[in-house]
């Protein structure tokens, strides 16, 4: 049983393996060649193969092959591995004669098998003078003077040289080489100010991507640039030229000094070099003048879609009505219809989209007017039809278009005429939807005070004092100003009044050293609150002040006598317990209570004396 499972995992497996490597055999060759010059035919093959027959090729010759290379890569997705073997068949042709051919399929034996491959294009040129002085690394030509306008050049090709006004066009800016180009700086675009353009994306944009033949000579081309242009005014436009600066790479005429010089690619250097287009001249055409209703300026072939969510509604309900203009053409520029609601409808703003893309051939997809409508009544309503007329640039003359009318059958709410529900609307926001209740609403309740005519602000009681407070206030300010200046400038004056702050604030230091058990420091600073209290109050220096005239002093300053032996009392006390043994905290704090008296007292004589 065990080994006819195996059996039939293998074979699922092995088909399994031999659809996913299904063989695929493909050709390859240059899209065009020169008479006479050799070129590579290569076949490419997923597996691996054996026995390749070429056809019989009468217009070309074989001159080696086939010779085979295979390469491998691996690549993983979604931690799924994949690995695939590539096996290469090169043949090197010449070409005998110049036309477009088609090279038969080859073929080859593939798990005795065998497998076609596909028919090979490609046109042979004439060949030319030049293109066998020189070959440079990508197989195009340059000769030993110089470089030529015929080996590098620029061309701005117009897919249109007469259109009409908004009619699209596509500009195509080619670079064409037999040179081998470096790089490229100093681009000027021209002057496109009166087309509105749109940039176009193609493959291989930037690369020399294909071959060409102009004149007998097969240059290498690249397209630098494609827009799409719809021009804004009719008349002659000129479309100025396009310029680049390139670095070609050139071979420099010198003798050989080494046999190593052109192996090692010596007499080779890069030169700048300008190059730029034609200017090219575009008719435009204006529309014609008998412009029907409901053109907006809209060219190219358009059509218009008018839809509404819904034909029965009640009510205050919401209802969105869709405007498509859809097709190839400027549909992206066309302005907003022209609708005539129905007056018991509110409508707002167009919500408007674009869902376009940009081609070659213009502008397509579709434009969206979306409207917003809610019914205010009940009833039967109609739209009228929606008008929209367009430019046919390939018929030369408008085409109008015309919706059918929409009618709305409008029912009452659960709530009679009042908003009964809620607007509901896809994709459009409520901000700017506004509750109805009524047709007509009150401006202002309350009782209205009314004023003779004739009565005005300016010249009366009201507009005059109003003048004169301001005036009032700002003398009392200045007034007030110049004496707190006068009072500052009396420095006397202002260390008397601050003297009592000044103690005030020793004293909190002291109370700090006496909370810290710091007995000296609390003395001292309790010293020098008495002294330095004093010294401002009386305006007298602090060096002048000693134990021995402080009593002096505030016997002439008229200070009762029981308050000047009071202060008396605590200089000797603190003089006393600076060098005395430690004292306790008790008798620290009574210090202290009775020197914030003693100085307040004093604060109360000295003002009164004042």
């Amino acid at each position: 049983m065990r080994q006819i499972f195996l059996t039939i995992l293998l074979f699922v497996a092995t088909a399994g393996y031999s659809f996913a490597q299904q063989p695929r055999f493909e050709g390859k060759a240059p899209q065009a060649v020169v008479a006479g010059d050799k070129f590579q035919l290569v076949y490419t093959l997923n597996d691996e193969g054996s026995d390749i027959r070429l056809p019989a090729l009468q217009d070309f010759q074989i001159l080696m092959g086939p010779s085979t290379s295979y390469s491998q890569s691996t690549s993983i997705v979604n931690g799924k591995v994949t690995r695939e073997t590539t096996y290469s068949f090169t043949f090197i042709l010449k070409a005998l004669k110049e036309g477009s051919f088609t090279i038969p399929p080859a073929s080859i034996m593939v798990d005795d098998k065998k497998v076609s491959s596909n028919a090979v294009k490609l046109q042979v040129v004439k060949g030319n003078a030049q293109s066998v002085q020189g070959r440079n690394q990508t197989g195009t030509t340059s000769t030993a003077t110089g470089v030529s306008d015929k080996d590098v050049f620029i061309e701005v090709i117009p897919s249109k040289r007469n259109v009409y006004k908004g009619e699209s066009l596509t500009l195509t800016t080619k670079l064409y080489s037999r040179v081998s180009i470096q790089g490229s700086s100093g681009e000027k675009n021209p002057d496109l100010s009166s087309f509105i353009q749109q940039k176009l994306e193609v493959p291989g944009m930037g690369r020399f991507s294909s071959k060409e033949n102009i004149d007998g000579y097969l240059y290498d081309v690249a397209v630098i640039d494609v827009k799409l242009l719809f021009p804004q005014k009719s008349g002659k436009i000129t479309i100025e030229p396009f310029e680049l600066e390139l670095g070609i790479r050139k071979r420099v005429a010198r003798r050989s000094q080494s046999i190593f010089d052109d192996f090692f690619d010596s007499n080779y250097r890069v030169v700048k070099q300008k190059v730029k287009s034609k200017p090219i001249t575009l008719t435009v055409k204006p529309h014609p003048t008998n412009r029907p209703a409901g053109f907006s300026g809209g060219v190219g072939k358009l059509d218009m879609q008018v839809n509404v969510t819904k034909h029965e509604a009640k009510v205050n309900d919401g209802i969105t009505l869709k405007v498509s203009i859809s097709g190839t053409g400027n549909h992206k520029f066309v302005e907003e219809p022209i609708i005539k609601f129905p007056a018991d409808f509110d409508d707002f703003d167009a919500k408007i989209s674009n869902n376009i893309t940009n081609t070659a051939s213009g502008m397509k997809g579709t434009k969206t007017f979306e409207y917003l409508l809610i019914p205010r009544h009940a009833g039967t309503f109609t739209i009228p039809s929606v008008k929209f007329s367009y430019f046919d640039p390939g018929a030369g003359s408008y085409i109008s278009k015309n919706s059918s009318p929409v009618t709305i059958h409008v029912e009452k709410g659960e709530s009679g005429d009042e908003m009964s529900g809620t607007v509901v609307r896809s994709n459009v926001t409520r901000e700017n939807v506004k509750f109805i209740g009524k047709d007509i609403r009150h401006i202002k309740t309350g009782q209205t005070v009314l004023k003779p005519i004739g009565t005005f602000l300016f010249g009366s009681l009201k507009f005059s004092l109003a003048l004169l407070v301001p005036f009032f206030l700002f003398i009392l300010i200045y007034l007030l100003n110049r004496k707190r200046l006068a009072d500052n400038a009396n420095m006397v004056m202002v260390r008397t009044k601050k003297a009592n702050k000044v103690a005030k604030k020793r004293l909190k230091k002291s109370a700090h050293f006496l909370k810290t058990g710091e007995k000296e420091a609390f003395y001292e600073e309790v010293l020098k609150a008495l002294y330095g209290y004093l010294s401002d109050k009386l305006s007298l220096p602090l060096s002048e002040l000693s134990k021995d005239n402080a009593k002096e002093i505030l016997m002439e300053s008229k200070v009762s006598e029981e308050l000047v032996q009071a202060f008396m009392d605590v200089l000797d006390t603190c003089e006393f317990a600076r060098y005395a043994p430690a004292s306790g905290s008790g008798e620290m704090d009574k210090l202290y209570q009775k020197t914030i008296e003693t100085i307040s007292k004093l604060e109360n004589q000295v003002k009164r004396q004042s």
